[in-house]
């Protein structure tokens, strides 16, 4: 099936860069929370998690969020976009529909990379970096987008505001990567003094 938007294409340049000693690595597990109709899912599928072995799994309601107004997008479609989208990989993409909240805490790591771009509420981008914070391996990559997205005005329905005090508050357990319109950070298996 089609896609309706393209969010992603412009994250391809910084994501080849990113990812490019883990292209067709075997066994690699990657996590995405917000995959809409799975455009980042599938380049993923289609360029880096091509080794024997690797996975994705995707977290998303398909309810919308605040930021998407109703006559916007049927998200009963969208779901079934991701799903058609997604197709060839099948066996390889473990869905799981529902708040990002109740789903984190049941998963066991170790994923090799974490996409968070989920809600775009400061609180709930804060509650999904710090409960996936478990679950990426040692040298694994955590991807934020929307860093600086401000279509709404208030601080705290912006992901700047919980990105910058995740990476306060976890200060010296990373190595940030990239920073721009979305955020990079490696994972550090332990503290380094800044």
């Amino acid at each position: 099936m089609p896609y309706t938007t393209d969010w992603f294409t412009n994250n391809v340049p910084i994501w080849s860069v990113l990812l490019k000693d883990q292209r067709g690595q075997p066994g690699l597990r990657y996590l995405e929370i917000g995959s809409y109709e799975g455009r980042a899912t599938c380049w993923l599928l289609e360029n880096i998690l091509t080794g024997e072995g690797s996975r994705i799994d995707c977290i998303d309601t398909f309810e919308g969020g605040m930021e998407s107004a109703p006559e916007d997008a049927d998200m009963a479609s969208v779901r079934q976009r991701f799903e058609a989208n997604t197709q060839p990989w099948r066996q390889r993409v473990n869905l799981h529909v529902g708040l990002s909240s109740e789903i984190l805490p049941g998963l066991n790591g170790a994923f090799d990379c974490i996409y968070i771009d989920g809600s775009h509420l400061a609180r709930d981008v804060l509650f999904d970096a710090v409960l996936s914070w478990r679950l990426l391996k040692d040298g694994g990559i955590l991807l934020f987008d929307d860093y600086e997205w401000k279509m709404l005005p208030e601080p705290w329905h912006q992901p700047k505001l919980a990105i910058d005090a995740f990476a306060a508050c976890y200060h010296g357990w990373y190595e940030l990567l990239h920073i721009g319109y979305q955020v990079a950070l490696r994972k550090l298996g332990t503290y380094t003094l800044p």
